[in-house]
């Protein structure tokens, strides 16, 4: 397990470094637009090349996938071992998915950052955001400031665990700038593709944790990342698989059938041939 971790992160830390360019290029020879159904707008990159994308600048809301930088915000200050953290009436209360916590009960900051990217838990992550800024608006501000940072220039966040709040939105060019950063975190990337955890408060309650991305585990060579869902920002996904040699990322904002599409437009992408990947930019 330890060497297929290790054989993982060694993977996604090269692609990021291909996507990482690619994720702010613009200009002539754009990407096809292969799959006009897919969703509102989406990208997919083989071996860090952007050959299939739909509305790569368009804004849209960002759904749970805005915990990938948030968890990016979370962790960069550094957590010293054992810290725990309590947990408020608000995070206990927060809409949306949650894992149960209960408010007063204390949770290892660990296993607080493994329910919120393994089950995309709110109460989990509104929990964080409290004990690393206070709250949600002094925590927005460093995640916006971390988005600057990492070359997100269409994206601004209000809600930091992605639930549905004006003036929020992000871009697929964006997000797939984010998910080259997740990746090269190892405590991010190592939690996303898990299938599933348990956490247990300091009192000793045990709670079962499923992971929400419903292609990790189910799909050979799925690695991560991330999925969201909310009534304006529709159905989420960012994938990366990799099998044989060929690492694949998706990005898919408003996809109503995302875990079909996704799966079709992953084994296509395997299946792409080379002169088929080289001529897969309409300006070329």
């Amino acid at each position: 397990m330890a060497a297929c971790r290790a054989l993982r992160r060694v993977i996604g830390l090269v692609v990021a470094s291909w996507i990482a360019p690619l994720a702010i290029a613009a200009g002539p020879g754009a990407p096809v637009d292969r799959f006009p159904r897919a969703a509102a707008a989406y990208a997919v990159a083989v071996n860090g090349r952007l050959v299939w994308a739909r509305n790569l600048d368009a804004r849209r809301p960002p759904a749970s996938l805005a915990k990938l930088l948030a968890a990016l915000v979370i962790l960069e200050p550094g957590v010293p071992s054992g810290t725990t953290v309590k947990i408020s009436s608000g995070a206990a209360r927060i809409a949306g998915s949650r894992a149960g916590l209960r408010a007063g009960e204390s949770f290892r900051f660990e296993d607080l950052l493994t329910a919120m990217l393994v089950a995309s838990a709110n109460d989990a992550c509104i929990a964080l955001v409290e004990d690393r800024a206070g709250g949600a608006m002094k925590f927005s501000a460093l995640m916006n400031a971390r988005a600057r940072e990492l070359g997100m220039r269409d994206s601004h966040f209000v809600q930091p665990c992605g639930l549905d709040a004006e003036g929020q939105f992000t871009t697929v060019r964006d997000l797939l700038r984010l998910s080259a950063a997740a990746v090269a975190n190892p405590q991010i990337a190592d939690r996303t593709a898990i299938t599933q955890a348990a956490i247990v408060s300091s009192a000793g309650r045990r709670i079962a944790l499923h992971q929400s991305n419903q292609m990790v585990g189910r799909v050979t060579g799925v690695y991560g990342l991330k999925s969201g869902f909310t009534s304006q920002a529709g159905k989420c996904l960012i994938l990366a698989a990799h099998r044989d040699q060929r690492d694949v990322w998706i990005v898919m904002l408003d996809a109503p059938d995302r875990w079909w599409v996704a799966l079709g437009i992953l084994e296509q992408a395997f299946q792409l041939s080379a002169a088929e990947f080289l001529s897969s930019h309409s300006g070329h």
